[in-house]
């Protein structure tokens, strides 16, 4: 940009110059607009676009603009409270639990203690030991006090206790709004597995729930903790090097179809990877299991 006494001095000099080419200069510099000697001697007139709006500070927008701590809270505990109840498979809600607490941990990716504190906050998780432990403290009793009580260890006592207040770990919360998230579309996967039909439509409805459940923690019938991604029409888990392609997993399912879903056992399914592909299928609610609490 040129500086504007250089640029009136150069007109001074210029005798030739009318009067009206100076009004015209001070007009478009108001406008926003400067001007360029050309290579010619004329003048060259174009805009470099400072606007008055350029200049007005303006507040960084909200990147949640419905973010609630609160709300996150509630939808987590709305969920998790789900997954206990129902097992996450759409058969409905019930009275007593239908999965293990290790089993409601590992579908949210928590702890132990952390699911069951979750629980307690929730209403739903009732046991002799947190009963105990929540009576003593409406009495008025010490963690200490309990502790001694009790003969729990701190943490536990704490994991026995609900929250008192929201999660106001903005990471924290964010992790947990997503999970939230994932919990619901692989409850939405399990339910249109509930009906088996030999069809092609069951098979695009698993491989579906395979790929959303990647990244899910699986165990086998021999205590083996798994994990696994999906590549294209290859399952890759992350305890063997072969990949399981989708033709062996629509071979086990058909197995499991023409069984109608009461497989006792991994070598019942006959193909590669059945080890991996049982508890999977356990999992979207394929095969009959016998529930176990602990």
């Amino acid at each position: 940009m040129y500086d504007t006494r250089e640029m009136r001095s150069s007109l001074g000099k210029a005798g030739g110059m009318e009067e009206n080419t100076r009004k015209r200069w001070r007009s478009t510099r108001k406008k926003g607009r400067t001007q360029k000697r050309s290579k010619s001697g004329g003048f060259e007139f174009f805009a470099i676009g400072l606007t008055r709006k350029m200049n007005t500070k303006k507040g960084r927008p909200k990147k949640k603009p419905t973010y609630s701590e609160e709300m996150i809270m509630q939808e987590l505990l709305s969920a998790i409270s789900d997954a206990y109840l129902t097992g996450g498979n759409g058969k409905g809600e019930t009275s007593s639990p239908a999965v293990s607490l290790r089993q409601v941990a590992n579908e949210f990716d928590i702890t132990l203690m952390k699911a069951r504190k979750l629980l307690i906050t929730a209403g739903v998780y009732h046991t002799e030991i947190s009963e105990e432990v929540n009576e003593l403290k409406a009495e008025g009793k010490t963690i200490e006090q309990i502790m001694e009580l009790t003969g729990l260890k701190r943490s536990s006592v704490h994991s026995y206790l609900p929250y008192t207040k929201s999660i106001y770990n903005l990471k924290e919360l964010s992790l947990y709004a997503e999970r939230c998230r994932l919990y619901r579309a692989r409850k939405k996967a399990v339910e249109s597995l509930r009906e088996l039909e030999s069809d092609s439509s069951i098979e695009d409805r698993l491989w579906d729930a395979i790929r959303i459940f990647a990244g899910y923690r699986f165990t086998t019938a021999k205590s083996l903790v798994f994990r696994y991604t999906v590549f294209g029409n290859e399952i890759r888990v992350d305890r063997k090097k072969k990949s399981i392609v989708r033709s062996s997993v629509n071979m086990a399912l058909k197995k499991v179809i023409d069984a109608d879903g009461k497989i006792r056992g991994p070598k019942e399914l006959g193909v590669y990877g059945a080890s991996y592909l049982y508890p999977m299928f356990q999992r979207f609610g394929l095969i009959q299991e016998e529930t176990k609490k602990f």
